[in-house]
């Protein structure tokens, strides 16, 4: 019990370092860097949905498809540079991954590696805290260009998406505002087009449909410039520890998962 206090306690302090200084490094790599108007990623895509959307079943498959320099920044926080936050992260609590820290830190402070395509995830924020956040303000200066900007918006239908956040105990949202069922309203006025917050190139998925449909995946290829080729649809990706109802045993056979019943459960 001590040793868990000890451990939260420890967690609290980095984020408040943290909050106190993101501000001051932005400010200082803005002054200190060139503007620079190279583009850097060939491709950039911003990826938005709820926690057990299957968010990283889409996100796998579609790194999948893409070929060349591709990265992938997983739950992004809003008030973070992302490159930063994950150097942080690996050194406080994963020092065996010192040198991807290092990695991470490098582009931080504005080695910005040339990638094929970009893309970050966004889980549990609401649209105006992501239209609003530091990351967006700061994009360019955390990212750098791109030449192409994609939005993508993964809808759940409701009965499996609450019955998957459940069983994982995911009852809040991260915005204090807005409980899940409220968050999932939010989303879906901006997936019908009766609010526009997401306005790069937006991309809206079905997920049930995405899941059964080849030609719904093909159309979705096509609206984001990619080649198709299904590559990736079978397995389970072990981040968020894979299905909140099967976890990874179904990896290399995801078809058979009965993810349009999971509120019979």
């Amino acid at each position: 019990m001590k040793a868990v206090s000890s451990a939260l306690l420890r967690r609290s302090l980095f984020e408040i370092t943290d909050s106190m200084l993101c501000p001051l490094q932005d400010a200082w790599q803005r002054q200190t860097r060139a503007s620079a108007s190279e583009i850097i990623n060939q491709k950039e895509v911003r990826f938005v949905g709820m926690r057990r959307t299957g968010n990283h079943a889409l996100i796998n498959w579609l790194m999948h498809q893409l070929s060349g320099e591709v990265r992938h920044l997983n739950n992004v926080v809003i008030s973070r540079n992302p490159y930063r936050y994950k150097a942080n992260n690996l050194r406080r609590y994963f020092p065996e991954h010192a040198e991807m820290a290092k990695t991470y830190q490098r582009q931080a402070d504005g080695a910005l590696v040339k990638r094929d395509c970009l893309l970050y995830s966004y889980e549990d924020w609401s649209l105006g805290q992501i239209s609003r956040s530091r990351v967006e303000y700061n994009r360019e200066l955390y990212f750098g260009k791109a030449a192409r900007y994609y939005d993508v918006l993964i809808l759940r239908d409701p009965f499996n998406l609450f019955a998957s956040r459940l069983k994982k105990g995911f009852v809040a949202t991260k915005d204090s505002q807005l409980d899940m069922v409220e968050m999932w309203l939010e989303y879906a006025k901006e997936f019908v087009g009766e609010s526009h917050h997401l306005n790069r190139n937006l991309v809206c998925i079905n997920y049930n449909r995405w899941f059964a449909q080849e030609d719904y995946r093909r159309q979705i290829s096509k609206q984001l410039a990619i080649p198709f080729s299904d590559a990736g649809l079978t397995s389970v990706s072990a981040v968020g520890d894979g299905s909140s109802f099967d976890g990874t045993r179904f990896s290399g056979d995801a078809r058979v998962m009965d993810v349009t019943n999971r509120w019979r459960n």
